[in-house]
């Protein structure tokens, strides 16, 4: 669709709402499996309909015959969440840095001001949460909007912009499971100039269809009032849809969902076989009288003519049922990158070099560089927003908003404490130093505040020359 198109459709609202729902492609996986797929109460082995109960017969007292069923285990995983947490993790749980080479005092005021908006709203927690809703859902938003400061509100208390900026900018994250439903709408070219958003309100006791549409010039509010549109336009003075929109075309676990399902089955089909045959069975020899339930501990097989009883054993399937579960988790974990973390695979590791850790997980690491050229691109889009709509809250920074300003990722590593010291040390060390001891406390996992940590060191004597010199 292009600009042109789109525009000639603001008249008509019914018929551009109408219009850009149709754009939207259908997706490789339904929303609606997506959402059966990660909610473990929903999955294919707890539908009765697909696992089946079993049937039993018995006698009442008059002898009569008597079908009845026996409940049989249903046991879900939620290995799709972890797939899709850990790969979250190992891309965000580390604070996105921000790198910028500011060239004067309005440059360094900008970034303050872009560092104090960047902590305001919380970003490295919702961060984590639209990483992991891209990657489980396979799209999801960010919606920014500015909001006006109440008064005596001391916001920007401490930046550039106290005493001559009103609003402030907040965001809220856009999803499928948060009830709203997204329309990206692209030129030819595969540039965004429209993003479409349909949700309801709930008023009294009715839901209000609403869609919003966001161009680079616009934004109009719509409410249908019955089968009519009524629209609230506004402009758009940042210039930029403020809408930052996160998508990858199918689920993180889609390889794998047909082994967790199997491993989903052969756990529960487990279960039921431990319930027979978890407990001793005896068996008496002759005509059999009665048999013990499901779960009945102590069972026993009761012949009516005399005889000898003897256990019954089962021998060799449970090392075939071990096999194929260690078989699946190996699969679903390696064929996704996702670390096997559990505190019985961890315990016996032992302690590992920083090297060590690093091939421990190289897989879920380049998996996290995938990700980012994905993910990436979307938080860089949010930086150039951001910067935008900083200048026209402050039109000091207007002219500098375009600055260069990269994130930089780190991917999650558990860290040995003591050996990154030792190197420091060694680094920053008399003799043979290559680094300054300035920088060395500035790395040092053990330093909050580098800055005051230098300074306190000054006062005690412990900092050699080049501090000062640095």
């Amino acid at each position: 669709m292009e600009v042109v198109e789109l525009e000639a459709l603001v008249g008509n609202y019914a018929q551009l709402v109408d219009t850009v729902k149709k754009q939207k492609p259908a997706g490789a996986v339904a929303q609606e499996d997506i959402k059966k797929q990660l909610d473990p109460k929903q999955h294919a082995v707890t539908d009765q309909t697909k696992r089946l109960n079993k049937t039993k017969q018995t006698k009442d007292a008059a002898g009569n015959p008597v079908t009845g069923t026996v409940e049989v285990s249903r046991i879900p995983i939620p290995l799709q969440k972890k797939i899709v947490k850990l790969a979250a993790a190992f891309l965000t749980a580390n604070p996105i840095k921000l790198s910028s080479q500011p060239v004067d005092q309005t440059q360094i005021d900008l970034m303050k001001v872009l560092d104090k908006t960047w902590d305001a709203n919380k970003l490295f927690y919702k961060t984590m949460t639209l990483a992991q809703l891209m990657m489980g859902e396979t799209e999801c938003a960010e919606l920014w909007y500015t909001q006006q400061l109440q008064p005596n509100e001391n916001y920007w208390m401490g930046t550039a912009n106290e005493g001559k900026a009103s609003f402030k900018l907040r965001m809220r994250i856009l999803a499928n499971s948060l009830g709203d439903t997204l329309y990206p709408v692209f030129d030819a070219a595969g540039d965004m100039i429209a993003f479409g958003r349909g949700y309801f309100v709930t008023v009294g006791d009715k839901q209000v269809e609403h869609f919003d549409l966001y161009t680079p010039t616009q934004i109009y509010k719509g409410e249908k009032a019955g089968d009519a549109w009524v629209t609230t336009p506004e402009p758009n003075v940042v210039g930029k849809i403020p809408i930052i929109y996160y998508k990858q075309p199918l689920p993180e676990w889609y390889d794998v969902q047909e082994m967790i399902e199997r491993l989903e089955t052969v756990i529960s089909n487990n279960a039921d076989t431990n319930d027979y045959f978890g407990s001793p069975i005896v068996f008496v020899e002759g005509e059999v009288a009665g048999f013990a339930d499901k779960g009945e501990s102590g069972k026993v097989l009761v012949g009516k003519s005399g005889g000898k009883a003897y256990y019954l054993t089962w021998d060799n399937a449970p090392e075939a049922i071990k096999l194929e579960i260690d078989t699946l988790k190996y699969f679903i974990h390696s064929m996704t990158d996702t670390p096997d973390i559990s505190f019985e695979t961890m315990k016996g590791l032992g302690t590992y070099s920083g090297i060590a850790l690093k091939m421990l997980f190289l897989g879920a690491h380049l998996k996290a560089a995938e990700k980012e050229g994905i993910f990436g691109e979307g938080i860089q889009r949010r930086i150039n927003y951001l910067l935008a709509a900083l200048g026209k809250i402050n039109i000091t920074f207007d002219p500098v908003a375009n600055m260069t300003v990269t994130p930089i990722f780190e991917y999650y590593l558990p860290k040995n404490e003591q050996e990154i010291i030792d190197l420091l040390i060694d680094a920053a060390g008399p003799g043979t130093s290559i680094m300054s001891q300035k920088t060395a406390i500035r790395q040092n996992p053990l330093v909050e505040d580098p800055e005051a940590e230098m300074t306190l060191m000054e006062e005690e004597g412990k900092l050699g020359s080049d501090i000062q010199t640095a």
